[in-house]
C-alpha cells in the first residue's frame, strides 16, 4: 500500500505519543495510590486522546476513501470517548465522586456508542451522508457530510466539555494559592481542543479551512498542560480541587510547608489567625510561628493569637508529614482553636485555687476563734464572772461575719445572669444606703450608663465601702468617678502599701486582726465576672484609689440597644 507523506502525521504521531505517555504515567500513579476515580479518568481521558491522533495521523496517510474510511470508523473509538472521560475527570477532581455511578457512566456513553456503532453501517444515512476524497495541496483527505446522530453527538460532546469546564472554573475561583494555578492550567488545557474543534465543525478560519482537524494535536497540548499540573503541583498525589475548597472553609487553621519547611500556602482560617500580617508565603516556618522549633521536635505547642479582628485566641498547634510512597513532599501545621477548652481550664484552676484557699482560711480562721470562746467560756465558768461572756459574743460576731463573706466568696464563680444597663449613680447610693452606723461621705462625679447585673455591682461597691470605712480612724469620704473606660473609687483613708498594691486582690489577705480577708477577693471576682479588669493605685491625696476597667459604657451601650 503506499503511503502518503505529509507533516500533519508526524504531528498527529508525536501528539499521540505525548497523551500515551500521560496515560502511562497515570496508571503508573493508579499503582501507587490506588484507583482513585480522578487518576482513573485521567488514564481513559488520555489513553482515548492519543487513539485518536494516532488513527487520524493514519488515516491521513493512506491515500484511497475505502483505507481512509476503515481507519475513520476506528479513530472514533478514541474520539467519542473523549468528551465523557472529560466530564468524568471534572466531577471527580473536583470532589463530586458521588455524581460518577454505574448509571451515571453509562448514561454519559449512550449517545457515543451509539455514534460509535452507526459510522460502519450508517443506517439511514443517521452518522454520515456524503463522504468523498478532496485534494488538499499534495495529499488527498477524507470529507465528510454529517448525519443527525453525527449533529446529535456533536451536540451533546459540547455540552459535556462546557459542563466540566464550568465545574473546574468554579472551583478553580473559590481556591487558594497552588490550587488555584493547578485549576488553571487545567481550565487552558480544557478551552484550547473545544476552540479548535468549533473552528474546525464551523469551517472558520485560520483552522477550519485547512481541511485538516487539529483537534487531537490540540488535546496533545491538553495532556502536557495536565501533565505540568501533575508533575509541578503533583495533581495526582495530593486531593483534588474539591478537597482544598473544604480545607479552605475549615475553621482550623492550615500551614502547608515545603521539604525546606517554608510556607507554601495557608488557608483562610490560619491567616485569620496569625492576624493577616504581610504575605508569608515564601518564609520559613521559624519566621511565622515562633514556638517552630518545639513544634518540629514532636511536641504538641499551644499559643496564644491576635486575630485580624483583634481578638485574642488559644490555638494548638500539631505537625505531621506530607508524603507518599515514602517520599517525603512536606509538612503541614494544624491549628486548632482551643480558646473555649483553655478558658474552662483556667476556671476550673481559678475555682480549685478558692477551694484551697478556702481550706487554709477555714482552718486557721476558725479555729482561732473557737479556741478564744474555749478559753473564755472555761475562764467564765471557773470564775463566775459574767465579763468574759461579752469577749465570747464578740468572737461569735467575727465568726459570722466571716462566714457570710465565706459564703458570698464562694458564689462569685457564677457567671453574670442579669446584666442590663444601668445606671452607676443609682447603684452607687443603693449600696452607700445599705451601710448601717458608718461615717462615709459619698461624692459621685459620673452619670455614666453601664452594662451590668445590678446585684453583683451593688456588692461590689458595698465591699469597697466597707473596705475604706475598715481602715480609716474617723469619717471617710470616697469618690466615683469616670475613666475613659470605666470607672474608679478613691478614698481619703491611709491608702495600700505599695508592697501590698498586686496583693490586696488575694483570698485571705488582710492587714486588719479582725479582717476576713475576702471583701476585696469579693469585689475581684465580682469584676471578673463581668468581664471587666480591676486596679489597685495609690489615689491623688494618698488614699486607696481602684480602677475598673473594660466596662461598656454611654455611647456603646447606645449602639447597642
Amino acid at each position: 500500500m503506499e503511503w502518503q507523506s505529509t507533516p500533519y502525521s508526524l504531528l498527529l504521531f508525536l501528539a499521540g505519543v505525548t497523551s500515551l505517555l500521560w496515560a502511562l504515567y497515570g496508571l503508573k500513579i493508579r499503582r501507587i495510590d490506588g484507583p482513585k476515580p480522578y487518576i482513573t479518568a485521567f488514564v481513559v481521558l488520555s489513553a482515548a486522546a492519543a487513539v485518536w491522533a494516532v488513527s487520524y495521523g493514519v488515516q491521513l496517510a493512506i491515500p484511497t476513501l475505502e483505507g481512509k474510511l476503515t481507519v475513520y470508523s476506528f479513530l472514533h473509538v478514541g474520539a467519542v470517548v473523549v468528551p465523557p472521560a472529560w466530564f468524568a475527570f471534572a466531577i471527580t477532581y473536583t470532589g463530586r465522586d458521588d455524581w460518577l455511578t454505574k448509571q451515571t457512566v453509562a448514561g454519559l456513553l449512550v449517545v457515543p456508542l451509539a455514534l460509535l456503532l452507526a459510522i460502519p453501517t450508517n443506517p439511514y444515512s443517521l452518522a454520515l451522508r456524503d463522504v468523498t476524497i478532496e485534494t488538499q495541496g499534495s495529499i488527498t483527505v477524507l470529507s465528510v457530510t454529517t448525519g443527525p446522530l453525527y449533529l446529535l453527538y456533536l451536540g451533546y460532546s459540547y455540552v459535556l466539555l462546557l459542563a466540566g469546564l464550568a465545574l473546574i472554573v468554579f472551583d478553580t475561583v473559590r481556591s487558594p494559592g497552588p490550587i488555584k494555578r493547578q485549576g488553571l492550567l487545567l481550565v487552558t488545557g480544557a478551552s484550547v481542543p473545544f476552540v479548535v474543534n468549533v473552528l474546525v465543525v464551523l469551517n472558520l478560519p485560520p483552522l477550519g479551512t485547512m481541511g485538516i482537524n487539529l483537534t487531537p494535536v490540540s488535546l496533545a497540548l491538553s495532556s502536557v498542560l495536565f501533565g505540568i499540573a501533575v508533575v509541578r503541583y503533583r495533581l495526582l498525589d495530593l486531593q483534588p480541587i474539591g478537597w482544598d475548597v473544604a480545607m479552605a472553609q475549615m475553621e482550623d487553621g492550615i500551614v502547608i510547608l515545603d521539604t525546606a519547611e517554608r510556607v507554601i500556602d495557608l488557608n483562610p482560617a490560619a491567616k485569620r489567625l496569625l492576624g493577616d500580617r504581610t504575605p508569608v508565603v515564601g518564609l520559613d516556618a521559624e519566621s511565622v510561628l515562633p514556638s517552630y522549633e518545639q513544634l518540629a521536635s514532636g511536641e504538641q505547642v499551644s499559643m496564644q493569637v491576635t486575630e485580624s479582628d483583634g481578638n485574642d485566641r488559644v490555638v494548638q498547634l500539631t505537625r505531621s508529614r506530607l508524603a507518599n510512597d515514602g517520599v517525603t513532599y512536606g509538612w503541614v501545621i494544624v491549628f486548632q482553636d482551643v480558646t473555649v477548652l483553655e478558658r474552662q481550664r483556667q476556671r476550673l484552676l481559678k475555682q480549685n485555687e478558692h477551694l484551697d484557699a478556702f481550706a487554709r482560711v477555714v482552718s486557721h480562721d476558725l479555729r482561732n476563734p473557737l479556741t478564744v470562746i474555749d478559753g473564755y467560756t472555761s475562764l467564765a465558768e471557773e470564775t463566775g464572772d459574767p465579763a468574759h461572756f461579752q469577749e465570747v459574743h464578740e468572737t461569735v460576731g467575727h465568726m459570722k461575719t466571716f462566714l457570710e463573706d465565706l459564703l458570698v466568696l464562694s458564689q462569685q464563680g457564677r457567671t453574670v445572669t442579669d446584666s442590663q444597663p444601668t445606671a452607676l449613680e443609682s447603684v452607687v447610693w443603693a449600696a452607700a444606703d445599705a451601710l448601717p452606723d458608718r461615717s462615709l461621705d459619698v461624692q459621685i462625679d459620673t452619670d455614666v450608663i453601664l452594662h451590668a447585673d445590678r446585684k453583683r455591682l451593688q456588692q461590689a461597691l458595698d465591699n469597697l465601702f466597707r473596705n475604706a470605712c475598715d481602715h480609716s480612724e474617723g469619717a471617710v469620704t470616697v469618690t466615683i468617678g469616670s475613666l475613659e473606660n470605666g470607672f474608679y473609687v478613691e478614698d481619703d483613708g491611709p491608702g495600700i502599701d505599695d508592697d501590698a498594691l498586686e496583693t490586696v486582690f488575694e483570698t485571705g489577705y488582710s492587714t486588719r486582726k479582725e479582717g476576713t480577708g475576702f471583701g476585696l477577693a469579693i469585689v475581684r471576682d465580682i469584676v471578673d465576672a463581668h468581664g471587666w479588669a480591676i486596679e489597685a493605685v495609690r489615689g491623688g491625696g494618698g488614699g486607696a484609689r481602684f480602677e475598673i476597667t473594660g466596662v461598656e459604657t454611654g455611647s456603646t451601650l447606645e449602639s447597642k440597644y
